[in-house]
């Protein structure tokens, strides 16, 4: 690794004006999306609406703490590399008092509609019983607050203290960054798995993992290193970034991302064989809903698609250094996530329809509805929309940070 000589580059602004139809595309589609799902969904069905948009809220808020675990990481580890692409990390974590705002409807609209646990009767469900003390609905919605406060607020406080560097260049701050993530980052964990718990595990009360919150924290890792893949490839060609972001830079980048596509394989087929080894019906329920009938289908796609496909697509050096080819890569891991929470979701919504018509516990396979796009749709146009807005207001790299310069000429000997 070496440095490039010279000064460093001056702050560069997001030019909006490159960006074509997008800044107007996003916002539009943002409200449209969920307008129309609303709609739809209120008119006919609440409980395919609020399982759509669960869906989508989990697709929105994986990307953000990814994003945010990323600039923990970043900062926890000081590492140089990444310090070009550290503002978008930053700003893609920033949208959080927007995912704040997006679980609302999740919380006080559509609670008994999703979570089965906060209507059955302990009376005749003894497992749900057991777990009162903390399937309790006071101690859920402070878990939750607790969970969205937290993330919001260190997303905040890194772009805060990151562009308050591009303006004095105190070195200082870095240091506080890098001190700060090392308490931090063990209260993301804890809060991202219990999150996952109790949003996504708790659909089902009677199923439970140990493995739950990293596999959740595997895709959430692996889809925003995607995203941050194709945003830098992006401004790079819309002008942006020029002569700074260089081959090497997506070559780590297709590195990482070629590890936890590993990682989620590994974790993936250790939660499934633990399980069907132990043949646990409390346990083993969970991968029989998905077995049965088309979602046996569904479930095969999920594997080849999210593990196979991606791996023979990073594999070799060329494919990790060539642009078009990381940016296609990157692209099908963003759709395979997606896939990933449908399959993780959506069963669940059959599950309930069939308790609720008194029939056996079985899915009668997969079956999409326009509401789970036009859901999908809105928050991520809304969300997008937020992002072109943080970045366009400072520079969309840190100007000042003390390791520009090593980030600048990083080279790597892999």
């Amino acid at each position: 690794m070496s440095a490039p000589h010279g000064p460093l580059p001056s702050p560069e602004k997001l030019r909006v004006e490159k960006l074509g139809v997008l800044p107007v595309l996003f916002p539009a589609l943002g409200v449209i999306g969920l307008a129309s799902a609303f709609a739809w969904g209120w008119a006919t069905n609440h409980a395919q609406l609020a399982f759509s948009y669960l869906f989508a809220f989990a697709v929105g808020f994986t990307l953000c703490a990814g994003s945010l675990f990323w600039t923990l990481l970043h900062h926890a580890l000081d590492a140089d590399w990444s310090v070009l692409m550290r503002r978008i990390l930053e700003t893609v974590a920033s949208c959080f008092p927007v995912i704040l705002v997006l679980s609302l409807p999740l919380l006080f609209l559509f609670p008994k509609e999703l979570w089965h646990w906060m209507t059955a009767d302990t009376a005749h469900d003894p497992l749900l019983a057991w777990k009162r003390p903390f399937l309790n609905e006071p101690f859920f919605y402070a878990r939750c607050a607790f969970y969205l406060l937290f993330f919001s607020s260190a997303a905040l406080l890194y772009r805060r203290w990151s562009v308050q560097q591009d303006e004095d260049g105190d070195p200082r701050i870095t240091l506080r960054s890098r001190h700060t993530a090392y308490g931090f980052i063990p209260l993301f964990v804890l809060s991202f798995t219990f999150a996952g718990f109790d949003w996504l595990m708790a659909l089902d009360h009677h199923w439970y993992s140990t493995m739950w919150g990293v596999y959740l924290f595997a895709g959430a890792a692996q889809s925003s290193m995607a995203l941050l893949i194709l945003i830098t490839n992006g401004l790079v060609r819309t002008g942006h970034l020029r002569g700074l972001f260089t081959v090497e830079h997506n070559h780590i980048m297709g590195m990482l991302l070629f590890a936890f596509t590993v990682f989620w394989g590994y974790i993936s087929f250790s939660q499934y064989f633990l399980q069907w080894y132990a043949n646990i019906p409390e346990e083993t329920w969970f991968f029989v809903y998905r077995n049965t009938g088309t979602w046996f289908y569904y479930s095969i796609f999920l594997v080849v698609g999210h593990f196979f496909v991606p791996f023979i697509l990073l594999l070799t050096q060329p494919a990790k250094r060539t642009p078009w080819r990381i940016c296609t890569a990157a692209g099908w891991v963003l759709l395979m996530h997606c896939v990933d929470l449908y399959w993780v979701v959506m069963p669940n919504l059959q599950l309930q329809e069939a308790r609720h018509a008194g029939l056996p516990p079985a899915t009668t396979g997969f079956h999409p509805h326009p509401i789970d796009i036009l859901a999908l749709i809105g928050v991520i146009g809304v969300l997008a929309h937020t992002f072109l807005s943080l970045l366009a207001r400072r520079s969309i790299f840190p100007a000042r940070d003390p390791r520009l310069r090593e980030s600048l000429g990083v080279t790597n000997w892999s």
